[in-house]
């Protein structure tokens, strides 16, 4: 089963309908501009980039200065990235076994939820350990994460269509037998696959068990004074900053 689930996992990202739409994205988001601006060393600092898909981070961090490293294990979002940026380091690689020496790097990035699609949890544990590993001791790292939480209180109380794509979105969870391990079923143009949607403090945890302390947490608005109660109940995606131990 866990074969399977992570292998339909990444069978999405290699789909045509990704390989279009993560190649169209040319630039960081706003809220991982801020993050890295905040929190990583200065260019040229070495950065691994995990996940990276079609390279838009990868590229985008290699604009700014940094010495990047852009890993993933959908070889068709990689194949793009090398087209789109010939000159940059991509590899594919499995984020839960990082062929990497220990300390390599001086800052780490897992954008888009990309530590979601990793499956089971233990599975997802270790690649925060083997992130921490390559890591220098002080090395930040930014990775996001869906909330189940706050994609059923994201819309308020008075957005009728909001409340009505939860429904839809809880129902589609019918007899998925993973949400009891916060592995919920989404579907888009890629097909179905079953992402990690925990509360925030899950994620908090294994962060500070696989030897990370926290420094911010935040949704896409990059507020980083909100405490973490109205984090977890305002934002559907969530964004933590950490430093290695």
């Amino acid at each position: 089963m866990t074969n399977e689930i992570l292998a339909r996992n990444i069978a999405n990202y290699n789909s045509e309908w990704s390989a279009r739409a993560y190649s169209a994205e040319p630039a960081l988001r706003p809220v991982e501009a801020a993050l890295i601006e905040a929190f990583f060393p200065a260019p040229p600092a070495r950065v691994l980039d995990l996940g990276c898909g079609a390279g838009r981070t990868t590229g985008a961090l290699a604009e700014l200065g940094y010495r990047v490293v852009g890993i993933d294990l959908a070889e068709s979002l990689l194949a793009n990235a090398r087209r789109r940026y010939p000159m940059l380091d991509f590899r594919q690689m499995d984020a839960t076994a990082l062929a990497f020496d220990d300390a390599t790097f001086d800052a780490a990035i897992f954008s888009f939820n990309g530590l979601d699609v990793i499956y089971p949890e233990a599975s997802r544990l270790r690649s925060l350990v083997e992130t921490s590993r390559v890591l220098r001791v002080g090395g930040a790292y930014i990775c996001s994460s869906h909330n189940l939480i706050g994609a059923i209180g994201c819309a308020g109380p008075f957005y009728v269509p909001g409340h009505l794509r939860t429904l839809a979105f809880l129902a589609a969870q019918w007899r998925n037998a993973l949400a009891l391990n916060w592995y919920l079923r989404y579907n888009d143009g890629g097909g179905e696959q079953f992402l990690f949607s925990a509360p925030p403090v899950r994620t908090i945890r294994q962060l500070e068990s696989a030897g990370f302390a926290l420094s911010a947490v935040c949704g896409d608005d990059a507020r980083l004074n909100l405490p973490l109660r109205q984090v977890t109940t305002r934002y559907q995606h969530v964004h933590f900053v950490a430093h290695k131990r």
